[in-house]
C-alpha cells in the first residue's frame, strides 16, 4: 500500500543503532549549506537496463529519445557498472552507496529493519526535503528496508478491479502517481522523489509493443519505459530539479548462457546506463558546474557512486565527510578519480543453487570475476576496451586484482520475508537458502540448469506447464542433488495434476534442503492435492505439518498462513484456522486470499452473518474472489 513515514521513524532500530546513524546525519547537515533553498532531486531507476540498449550507448537506434535528450544536456557516464545483478541488493546499494556485503540485502526476498548507515532519503530529509518514491515491483516494498527517510513510500501496486496479488505496476502508472505528488509540492521547498520503473524486466510485454519475447520484446519494454521517462521529466516544471537516470542492473539476453539476469556477472547484466543532468532554471553557477551539459565521461563509475554524487553536487557532503562518516564504498564522481577498484559480487548462485558465490572487481578497463567456493577458483581477467562481450578472458592463478577481491558474506544475514510467490511471479526462482559443503559448482560452468529453471519459471507463469515439465526433464542427471531442480519438477508435476508424482520429487527436494520455506510450500499444496482425491489422512496430517514449518522458518509469510489455514480447516479445525487468520489480517487486512478463508473458517463454524460480513468486504477489495464464495441460503 501507499506510506506515510515520517522519516527516520520509520526504522525500528536499537537505540545505539539510532544514535549513531542519527549521529551521521548530525555531522553532514552540519558540515554543509548556507541554509538557501536546495534544487529537487529526481532519481530515476529503470529495472533491467542495459546500457546498449540505450541509444547513446548502443548501435540501436530510436529506442530511447528522452533519455538520450536528457543525456545531451547533462553529463553520461559512458562506463557504469552495478555491483550485483539483482534489483534489491543493487538498489541498497545505490541509495547507501555500501556494497551488498556490507548493507546485508544480499539477494531478493529478504529485509532488514535498518540498513546500517542512513541512505540518500535520509540525508535528504534531514535537509529539508519532503521525500518520496514510486516503485513498481513487489521486490522493493516497504517492508524490505528501504523506506527509511521517505515521507511517502508508494508500493500500491493493486489496481481497481484487478488482481488481488499484484507482482508489478505498469510504469504509466508509476508515473502517474509521482506526477501527481510532485504537482503538490510547494515551490519554496526542494523534494525528492525516487522513481522506479520495472517494465523492461522479464517476461516482455510492453503495452504497445509489437513484439513477442526475445531481444525484440525487450526493446519493446525499453521504449516504453522511456515514453514513461520522458512524461515524468516533462512534468517537472520550471524548477532547478537535479535528475540522475540509471538502472539496477542489465539484461544477459542470452549472452554466456543466461537469459535475463541474477547469476552471472557480464557485461550485459552489469553495464548500466548512468546520466546526471540539471532540469528546469539553471544558474550560471551550476551551468558551469557538474553536472555540465553534452559531457561524456569515460571513467569507469559504479551505481555505488549515486548517493555520494548527489550530496556532494547539492553541497550537503564531500566525498571526504561522507566516506570518514560511514566508510563508503561509493565516492562522489563529480570529478573523475583515477585508480579506483570497483567491488562487484553476486550471491544469488550460492543462495539459490548452492552453487559458489561471484566476486571480482573492475579497474580501469580491466575486469576479474572468479567463483571463490569453488574447488577451481578460475580467476578470469577481461580487458573491457578490447573485448567488450568477454568471450576471450584470461585465467590468472597470480594478479595484483585477486588480492583486492572482497569478501561476498554479509555483515548482517537478513531474513527471508514474505512473499516468496511474487518473486516467482517476478521471474525469480524461490527464496532457497543453500547449503551445499565445502567444494561448490561454479556457476559459470552450469548455466544449462539455471537456465532450464529460469524457462520453467517462466512457462509455469504464463501457464504452460508441459512446456516447463519438458525443459525440465531435458536437465542432465548430475544435476540431482541440487534441491531447486526438483522443487521446480514438482511445481510443474502439480501444475500437470500429477500431485502424487509431485509429491515425491518435493519429498526429495526437502531431503536436500530441509530449511526451504518454498518447498515446503510447494509439498504441503501437492500433499492437499492427493488428500483431496484420495482422502488421505497421512497426506492431510503432512500438508498441516510442512505449512507449520514454512511458517516457523518464515513468519508473517501469507501463503503459509493461508495453506495452513486450509489444511486445518479441512482437518475439522476452523477455530484454530480462524485464530491465526484473524492475527495475519490485523497486518495485511485487504490480503483476499487470507480473507476466503476466514469466510470459510466462519461457514465452517456456522457464524453465518459474521461470513456475510467478510464475503462483501471480498466484494469489494477482490471481485475475482467472488466466484469462490456459495451464497448463504
Amino acid at each position: 500500500m501507499s506510506r506515510s513515514i515520517g522519516g527516520q521513524s520509520q526504522c525500528l532500530v536499537s537505540r545505539v543503532c539510532l544514535t549513531s546513524r542519527a549521529a551521521l546525519l548530525m555531522a553532514l547537515v552540519v558540515a554543509c549549506g548556507d541554509g538557501s533553498r536546495h534544487p529537487s532531486v529526481l532519481l530515476v531507476t529503470i529495472d533491467t537496463l542495459r546500457a546498449d540498449a540505450v541509444s547513446a550507448w548502443g548501435e540501436v537506434q530510436g529506442t530511447t529519445p528522452y533519455l538520450d535528450a536528457l543525456a545531451e544536456s547533462g553529463t553520461r557516464f559512458a562506463d557504469a557498472t552495478t555491483v550485483t545483478p539483482l534489483t534489491l541488493p543493487a538498489h541498497a546499494s545505490m541509495l547507501t552507496g555500501l556494497r551488498p556485503a556490507r548493507h546485508g540485502l544480499t539477494v531478493n526476498g529478504v529485509a532488514t529493519e535498518a540498513l546500517p548507515v542512513p541512505t540518500l532519503a535520509e540525508h535528504l530529509h534531514a535537509s529539508g526535503f519532503q521525500t518520496a518514491a514510486f516503485v513498481s515491483a513487489a521486490v522493493l516494498g516497504a517492508e524490505h528496508g528501504l523506506a527509511a527517510g521517505f515521507d511517502h513510500y508508494d508500493d500500491d501496486l493493486q489496481e481497481p478491479g484487478g488482481s488481488v496479488v499484484r507482482h508489478e505496476r505498469r510504469g504509466d502508472r508509476t508515473v502517474d502517481r509521482a506526477l501527481e505528488w510532485i504537482g503538490q509540492q510547494e515551490d519554496s521547498e526542494p523534494w525528492f522523489a525516487w522513481v522506479h520503473l520495472f517494465d523492461p524486466h522479464a517476461p516482455y510485454a510492453a503495452p504497445d509493443g509489437e513484439s513477442e519475447g526475445g531481444r525484440a520484446g525487450y526493446l519493446d519494454e525499453v521504449r516504453w519505459a522511456d515514453r514513461q521517462l520522458g512524461r515524468l521529466l516533462g512534468g517537472l516544471g520550471d524548477g532547478t530539479t537535479l535528475v540522475t537516470v540509471t538502472s539496477d542492473h542489465g539484461e544477459s539476453l542470452g549472452e554466456h548462457g543466461e537469459a535475463t539476469h541474477g547469476v552471472l556477472m557480464y557485461q550485459g547484466a552489469m553495464h548500466v546506463p548512468l546520466v546526471m543532468a540539471w532540469s528546469g532554471a539553471i544558474s550560471a553557477a551550476q551551468r558551469a558546474d557538474f553536472p555540465q551539459p553534452g559531457v561524456v565521461r569515460e571513467d569507469v563509475v559504479s551505481v555505488l557512486d549515486v548517493t555520494p554524487t548527489i550530496l556532494e553536487t547539492l553541497g550537503l557532503g564531500s566525498t571526504s565527510e561522507i566516506s570518514a562518516a560511514w566508510e563508503a564504498d561509493g565516492r562522489s564522481v563529480a570529478e573523475p578519480l583515477a585508480g579506483r577498484v570497483l567491488p562487484l559480487e553476486c550471491r544469488s548462485p550460492s543462495f539459490y543453487y548452492g552453487f559458489s558465490v561471484l566476486a571480482g572487481v573492475r579497474q580501469g578497463s580491466l575486469k576479474l570475476v572468479g567463483a571463490p567456493q569453488s574447488a577451481e577458483v578460475d580467476w578470469v581477467l577481461n580487458d573491457i576496451s578490447l573485448d567488450s562481450e568477454e568471450v576471450s578472458g584470461q585465467v590468472v592463478v597470480e594478479h595484483p586484482l585477486i588480492q583486492q577481491v572482497l569478501s561476498t558474506e554479509p555483515e548482517v544475514e537478513a531474513p527471508v520475508i514474505a512473499d516468496l510467490d511474487q518473486l516467482r511471479a517476478l521471474g525469480y526462482v524461490s527464496a532457497t537458502l543453500s547449503d551445499a559443503g565445502d567444494a561448490r559448482r561454479d556457476p559459470r560452468e552450469s548455466m544449462d540448469l539455471v537456465d532450464a529453471i529460469d524457462a520453467a519459471n517462466t512457462l509455469l507463469v504464463v501457464g504452460e506447464p508441459l512446456q516447463a515439465w519438458e525443459r525440465l526433464e531435458a536437465v542432465p542427471g548430475d544435476y540431482r542433488d541440487v534441491a531447486e531442480l526438483h522443487l521446480f519438477r514438482g511445481k510443474a508435476l502439480r501444475a500437470l495434476g500429477r500431485s502424487a508424482e509431485a509429491v515425491q520429487e518435493l519429498e526429495e527436494a526437502h531431503a536436500l534442503q530441509p530449511e526451504s520455506s518454498s518447498i515446503l510450500l510447494e509439498w504441503g499444496r501437492a500433499l492437499l492435492e492427493v488428500a483431496a482425491v484420495t482422502n488421505s489422512d497421512a497426506a492431510l496430517e503432512g500438508a498441516s505439518a510442512a505449512f507449520q514449518q514454512a511458517l516457523q522458518l518464515v513468519p508473517g509469510e501469507t501463503e503459509a498462513v493461508a495453506m495452513w489455514s486450509l489444511a486445518e480447516i479441512r482437518q475439522g479445525r476452523p477455530e484454530e484456522a480462524l485464530s491465526r487468520l484473524d492475527a495475519a489480517l490485523d497486518l495485511k487486512p485487504q490480503a483476499g486470499n487470507l480473507l476466503l478463508l476466514r469466510w470459510r473458517a466462519l461457514k465452517a463454524l456456522g457464524r453465518e452473518k459474521e461470513a456475510l460480513d467478510v464475503a462483501e468486504t471480498i466484494q469489494k477489495i477482490a471481485p475475482e474472489l467472488s466466484s469462490y464464495i456459495v451464497p448463504s441460503r
